[in-house]
């Protein structure tokens, strides 16, 4: 078998694929696997044992070219035709519920396409599963689901943790000398992320001075340096929470790839942060977490079930969560999951964690 998994979502979709990439390689060890990914993934499935093969394909740069000159937009996208031809795939495994990889795939000579039929978009697939949305299980369980098609048989898991390469280890420890806290007491703060929700990603992010807040907490009960992590475009919500600190972080962070985020990540004792990819990048390797969730619902995106390293919190509402079937309505309460969840709810999640951790060593 030559299989090519489709998934061309961010940081969290593409390690809720990890459990499916696993469950094939048990299942037919001699396959050959690839993984169509983005460019923003394309860094952690290179380093995956179980994968022969990644190419990312950025639509973004796609349109960009297409914008600039048709004849560079078909050029750049017969490009990645091509290369995926190359490799002769006789399976496709689509998880991008459009119709446009689908058609590509066929474009590509790819017999089998498998996938969801996701609003009557699974016209160029083969064989396909209906899907009206995620709800009540988790992602990566949906992408199970994707087995019985190829006749292979599901795992009991849904574990999607995975060793560090070395270069990640190495990026960290280089990250973390230079700040001066090289074998420190470490907290990471996440007060961003959301990135695939573009202008509302605001919607998912708990307040700056919430993050302060809790921050302040953290450091003066379990005598942590706090990390405030982001990336560039972050950078000013990362100073905002630092201000309203009481006491300094340690640092903020722009991690310059994602492999040196897991690395830091994992010398960290606890990760802090809104629902998002650098959430699940703790989660995968290994560190104990506190999820802050608003619209979207943790059964569907949040931590692996059954995992005693991580909490949800969440405010308790009827509304919630509102974000279904890939929809986010206009929220009449001003963001009240987020805007009116306690800081000593997070902080006591943080604090059962930390005083597990502390009990097992």
């Amino acid at each position: 078998m030559r299989l090519l998994i489709a998934n061309p979502f961010g940081i969290g979709d593409v390690l809720f694929t990890l459990p499916l990439v696993r469950a094939i390689r048990a299942a037919e060890p001699d396959a050959f696997i690839g993984i169509l990914c983005n460019a923003r993934t394309e860094e952690l499935v290179s380093c995956w044992p179980e994968l022969n093969w990644h190419h990312a394909f950025e639509k973004d740069e796609f349109r960009r070219q297409w914008k600039n000159s048709r004849s560079a937009g078909v050029r750049f996208l017969s490009e990645t035709l091509n290369t995926i031809r190359d490799q002769r795939f006789d399976v496709l495994v689509d998880l991008s519920l459009g119709w446009h990889t689908g058609f590509a795939g066929l474009l590509c000579g790819i017999r089998r396409r498998v996938g969801f039929n996701f609003r009557e978009r699974g016209r160029f697939l083969t064989e396909t599963l209906p899907l009206q949305g995620f709800s009540s299980r988790p992602v990566a369980d949906y992408y199970l689901d994707l087995l019985k098609p190829l006749g292979l048989p599901r795992p009991a898991g849904l574990a999607w943790d995975w060793a560090l390469p070395p270069e990640a280890e190495r990026g960290a420890e280089e990250v973390l000398l230079r700040s001066g806290l090289a074998g420190a007491n470490l907290a990471a703060i996440v007060p961003g992320g959301g990135a695939s929700w573009g202008p509302n990603a605001r919607y998912k992010q708990w307040p700056a001075q919430r993050f302060a807040q809790a921050a302040d907490t953290l450091a003066r009960q379990h005598q942590l340096k706090i990390l405030l992590v982001g990336d560039a475009s972050e950078e000013s919500l990362c100073k905002e929470v630092a201000l309203a600190m009481s006491t300094a972080p340690a640092a903020i962070v722009q991690v310059p790839s994602l492999l040196t985020l897991a690395g830091i990540l994992r010398h960290c004792r606890l990760v802090l942060g809104n629902d998002g990819g650098t959430l699940h990048l703790a989660e995968a390797v290994g560190t104990p977490s506190v999820s802050i969730f608003g619209p979207a619902d943790p059964a569907v995106y949040g931590p692996p079930p059954d995992s005693g390293l991580h909490r949800v919190v969440a405010k308790r509402l009827a509304c919630r969560p509102c974000y279904r079937n890939f929809r986010f309505p206009p929220c009449p309460w001003d963001n009240a999951c987020l805007k009116d969840l306690e800081v000593a709810a997070v902080t006591a999640a943080a604090d059962e964690l930390l005083k597990i951790q502390g009990a097992l060593r």
